[in-house]
């Protein structure tokens, strides 16, 4: 196999798996939105607080707090892991907060009023972008080749 056959190859590969992390870091910068429009609203527990674990080496400890709150719909009994961690949290143990959750078929969205998205999304999209700076380059090499 030739060198220039492998390149465009891994152009191809890169590009694609660039262009879904693009995709799919929109959508998850949006889910939160959607639940909050589309989706139904259902009462729910606060039934723990989660301390913050912080970066990924686990060295540092995050500040903040976020509940798991647990709610019953038509489909059966849920709960919901709010990944977003406030410092006082404004929810205590017991608490009843209104949640706004999302079904269809295998897509399940929950979303507090106050959560946020994270920082998921925006990292994907600079990883994404990255492959495919890496990668189109060399598509459009073998591309060019092609007519």
């Amino acid at each position: 196999m030739e060198i220039q056959n492998i390149l465009s190859y891994l152009g191809s590969g890169f590009s694609l798996i660039g262009i879904y992390m693009i995709i799919i870091s929109y959508q998850k910068s949006n889910e939160k939105k959607h639940t909050l429009a589309k989706g139904k609203v259902a009462e729910g527990t606060v039934i723990e607080l989660r301390e913050n674990p912080g970066d990924l080496s686990g060295n540092d400890k995050g500040n903040g707090f976020a509940p798991v709150v647990e709610f019953r719909t038509d489909h059966g009994l849920y709960k919901h892991y709010s990944t977003t961690y406030r410092f006082p949290s404004p929810y205590s143990l017991g608490q009843k907060v209104k949640i706004y959750y999302y079904i269809y078929k295998s897509r399940y969205e929950f979303a507090l009023q106050d959560d946020e998205p994270g920082s998921l999304p925006g990292t994907m999209m600079k990883w994404g972008i990255a492959f495919c700076i890496l990668g189109l380059p060399l598509l459009f090499l073998k591309m060019s080749k092609l007519f």
